[in-house]
């Protein structure tokens, strides 16, 4: 445990100590959650919110600033590839297409509705065959797409084994939220208040550790920038500049 705790206070450490910018996006992405998530509550307290106000529910303000913030992951990602010179980390971008293709379409409850509508489908006690279907399709969905992260990890040098192993803590943690918590909010929707809060919950918690994401992804693009430049001062500071010609020119 002390272990953690102290891999989590250097981590922690790592991504603000001294880092003002990311400090500063890390309020205005937050900030924005906090915002989306208060508007719902005090929308529900008041009076049943329109869909547009409420963070659980389809074509919502919150679920469209979802879509951006993928959208923002994938950038980031590329952009440390390009800074790096190094797809290590790239292995995760179909994995984020995945997510937000399935938040934007519904593939997993549409997968899981046409497997309930087969005859051969079934269900666990009091668990429904849509269940079934939907958790079945995210799973394939994670293997196919976990494999090229797995072997990117592989064929990874030190400090990029430590951004892959951060973002699996992150994606864990959000399909914790996504999966987990989705899966026990089906056995209460017929309770309006469980119905209610769980779906609230479920839905926030998701996009706070997306949040979480797009800020780490930032400081470890900044860090990326700040060693390609130093690189690039190393090479002009030991290579003549008629060679460096040359080589351009090659």
């Amino acid at each position: 445990m002390g272990k953690v705790t102290g891999a989590v206070k250097r981590e922690w450490s790592w991504l603000f100590t001294g880092q003002r910018s990311v400090l500063l996006v890390a309020a205005m992405v937050v900030g924005i959650d906090a915002i989306l998530g208060l508007l719902h509550i005090v929308a529900m307290v008041g009076w049943d919110a329109p869909n547009v106000l409420r963070v659980d529910m389809d074509g919502s303000y919150a679920e469209a600033y979802q879509y951006v913030k993928y959208f923002w992951v994938v950038i980031l990602l590329t952009l440390f590839a390009v800074a790096r010179r190094s797809w290590s980390l790239a292995a995760w971008i179909p994995l984020f297409v995945y997510f937000l293709a399935d938040d934007a379409l519904l593939v997993h409850e549409l997968a899981g509705y046409a497997f309930s509508l087969q005859p051969w489908s079934f269900g666990v006690g009091p668990v429904s065959a849509q269940t079934i279907g939907e958790l079945g399709v995210s799973a394939i969905a994670l293997l196919v797409l976990g494999l090229p992260i797995v072997l990117a990890y592989a064929r990874a040098d030190a400090k990029t084994r430590m951004i892959h192993l951060s973002l699996v803590v992150l994606v864990v943690v959000m399909l914790v939220f996504a999966v987990v918590i989705d899966f026990a909010h089906s056995f209460f929707i017929d309770i309006r208040i469980l119905d209610r809060a769980m779906g609230f919950v479920e839905d926030f918690g998701e996009m706070l550790v997306l949040s979480a994401i797009v800020v780490y992804l930032m400081r470890v693009n900044l860090e990326a920038t700040r060693l390609a430049s130093a690189r690039t001062a190393t090479v002009d500071a030991v290579m003549p500049g008629q060679l460096r010609r040359r080589i351009a020119q090659v």
